[in-house]
């Protein structure tokens, strides 16, 4: 499977003094692209949690920085998914301003039900996507 594409643009909120991007809003970025993913793909995060009783858990992170976002840039987000295994999986992203890499990373994710709070199997419609 290719890469979705997410598109935005700095706030300056999310800027330092230097008008650069600090690098905790990235983590928020991939967030952003990964909830738009599944929104697209016709499984918001309501609908995992309300009718499929899960939480999807981030358990692992990595970024790695390449280059810097200032203040008013239009960026883009390029994310997928892949399956470990039955209870694991991962989204890639690729952030990217006019084809310059900026960084890249992944996130790990499992389920976990809502009420016990203990790992479960990936449901179906979650493991349908990737």
């Amino acid at each position: 499977m290719g890469y979705f594409v997410y598109e935005r643009k700095v706030f300056f909120y999310e800027t330092d003094a230097q008008g650069i991007v600090h690098h905790s809003n990235y983590p928020r970025y991939f967030e952003e692209a990964r909830g738009f993913f599944l929104e697209q793909k016709g499984l918001p995060y309501e609908i995992i949690r309300d009718k499929l009783n899960v939480d999807i858990v981030l358990v692992e992170l990595k970024i790695r920085y390449k280059e810097f976002l200032t203040f008013g840039d239009r960026f883009k987000i390029k994310t997928k998914i892949k399956k470990n295994n039955r209870f694991f999986f991962e989204f890639y992203y690729l952030l990217e301003l006019k084809d310059r890499l900026i960084c890249e990373g992944y996130t790990k994710h499992c389920c976990i039900n809502r009420e016990t709070k203990k790992i479960v199997s990936i449901p179906d419609a979650v493991s349908n996507l990737i």
